[in-house]
């Protein structure tokens, strides 16, 4: 089973290298760990951020990049429930 490494880097450049990494049966599954991953920073985002996952292979090559960016309150709101808002006849 091949070993994946989960390097991350956040937006201002902070990077912390995964020394152990993890035995995982494919890269599907690397990437669907480091998604859950960075699903769960941006959980825990108390102020915008972003940052991205760096899968690297035994070899230490980087395979692939998980992205995430957790913005603030509005940058989520519901684009429809916008324009739904902004169609209302002002009183």
């Amino acid at each position: 089973m091949p070993r994946f490494f989960f390097n991350h880097t956040t937006k201002s450049g902070e990077r912390e290298i995964d020394i152990d990494g993890l035995k995982l049966q494919s890269l599907n599954n690397a990437i669907e760990e480091a998604s859950f991953a960075a699903q769960g920073a941006v959980a825990l985002a108390e102020e915008p951020t972003e940052g991205v996952f760096e899968i690297e292979d035994e070899g230490r090559v980087v395979v692939a990049r998980v992205p995430y960016v957790a913005g603030s309150d509005e940058s989520h709101a519901d684009p429809a429930e916008q324009d739904s808002a902004s169609d209302k006849p002002s009183e």
